[in-house]
C-alpha cells in the first residue's frame, strides 16, 4: 500500500471540448482550499445551459480551458476542508452558492468535491433542502440582479418576463411578486400554467400567434432571459426611464447599447456573480414559502443524458442534479 499516494474524488467529465457523449467518470486529485477557500462536499447540483455550451465548445468564455473538463456550476453541500483566512465559514456547514461563470473558473460541481471562495457562499437554512438550494442559485441570483439591480425594478413596477418556462424565468415571476411589482410572462404549455401559479397576472402564449400584438404595455422593465427578442423591437413597450435586460452577450444587443444612448429607455446585460447577500435574500423567501420548479432529478452518472434534454427543449424549470453517492 502507497501511504504517500495523492487522494483523489470521482468526477464526470469531458477529455475536452466535443459531444456530450464524451462525458464518463473520472478520478481526479482531490483539490485542497487556498487562502480564503472551502472545500465543500457536493450533495446536490443543477444543470444550466452553460453547461452544456462549455462542453460543445460554444460558449467557452464561461470556464477554464482545461483538460479533463469538469463542469456544473451550481451546488450546495457540507463544508469539509477550510484554508488560511477562513473566519466565517467552519467545518461541518451546510452551504450552497455556483462558482464563477468565468475564463479563470477551472472548477465544477458535478464532482464528489469543489472548492470554492468563502466570500461567495450562503448558509443553507435547514428547512431548506440541498436539492431546492442548488436548485435556486444561479437561477435566482440571475433573476434578481437582472431585474433589481439592473432594471431598477421596484414595488408597483409592470414587468414583462419571457422563457417563463425556463429555470430562471419561471424563479424570475415569482421573486418580481416578492419585489412588489405586477408580472406579465410570456410562455408556453405548462410553463404558463405555473407562471400564474407563481404570480403572475397576465401570461401571453407565444405560440397562440404574435407576441407583440399581445403586449399591454407600457412597461418598466422587459427581462428576457429566452434571449429570445431585442430592445430595438421591445423599446415602444417600455416606459420613459425603463430598461431591456437580458443575458446573452451579442454583436445586437452591442448594437442595441449604443443606440439606447439616445434614447430615454436602457438596455443592459447581465453578467451574474454570486453575492451572499443575493443568496441569503433567496433563503428567505424560500423559507417563506418560495419554490424552486424542478423539472426531473436525476443521479450525476446521468448528466450528459439531461444536459442533451435541456439543449433540445422541452424541460420545465431546473434539472437537479444527486451528486452525493450517485456515482
Amino acid at each position: 500500500m502507497n501511504m504517500n499516494a495523492q487522494p483523489t474524488m470521482l468526477a464526470m467529465a469531458s477529455p475536452g471540448y466535443g459531444p456530450l457523449e464524451s462525458i464518463t467518470r473520472i478520478s481526479v486529485p482531490l483539490p485542497e482550499p487556498g487562502r480564503g477557500e472551502v472545500r465543500v462536499k457536493v450533495h446536490t447540483s443543477a444543470i444550466n445551459p452553460a453547461d452544456f455550451k462549455v462542453v460543445l465548445g460554444s460558449m467557452k468564455f464561461l470556464h477554464a480551458r482545461n483538460k479533463p473538463l469538469i463542469v456544473g456550476y451550481d451546488f450546495s453541500g457540507t463544508i469539509v476542508a477550510v484554508g488560511a483566512g477562513v473566519k466565517d465559514d467552519a467545518v461541518g456547514d451546510e452551504v450552497f452558492g455556483f462558482l464563477p461563470y468565468s475564463p479563470m473558473n477551472r472548477r465544477g460541481a458535478f464532482a464528489e468535491f469543489l472548492i470554492a471562495r468563502s466570500s461567495d457562499l450562503a448558509i443553507k437554512p435547514s428547512p431548506v433542502t440541498h436539492a431546492q438550494a442548488s436548485a435556486v442559485a444561479t437561477s435566482g441570483v440571475s433573476a434578481l440582479q437582472a431585474m433589481r439591480d439592473l432594471g431598477g425594478l421596484r414595488s408597483g413596477h409592470r414587468v414583462l418576463i419571457t422563457g417563463a418556462s425556463g429555470g430562471v424565468g419561471l424563479l424570475a415571476v415569482s421573486i418580481a411578486r416578492r419585489l412588489g411589482a405586477s408580472v406579465t410572462a410570456v410562455g408556453s404549455g405548462r410553463g404558463l400554467e405555473l407562471a400564474r401559479l407563481h404570480g403572475a397576472e397576465a401570461v401571453i402564449d407565444r405560440k397562440a400567434g404574435s407576441v407583440l400584438n399581445a403586449l399591454k404595455g407600457p412597461y418598466d422593465v422587459i427581462f428576457d432571459p429566452a434571449t429570445a427578442y431585442r430592445w430595438r423591437t421591445m423599446k415602444p413597450y417600455l416606459k420613459p426611464g425603463g430598461a431591456f435586460v437580458t443575458t446573452l452577450p451579442s454583436v445586437a444587443f452591442f448594437i442595441d447599447k449604443l443606440a439606447s444612448l439616445f434614447s430615454s429607455t436602457r438596455v443592459g446585460f447581465l453578467n451574474v456573480k454570486a453575492r451572499p447577500a443575493d443568496l441569503n435574500q433567496l433563503a428567505e423567501w424560500m423559507m417563506s414559502g418560495m419554490q424552486v420548479t424542478v423539472d426531473h432529478t436525476i443521479p450525476v452518472r446521468d448528466v450528459a443524458k439531461s444536459m442533451a434534454k435541456l439543449k433540445n427543449g422541452g424541460v420545465v424549470g431546473r434539472i437537479v442534479v444527486d451528486v452525493k453517492d450517485s456515482f
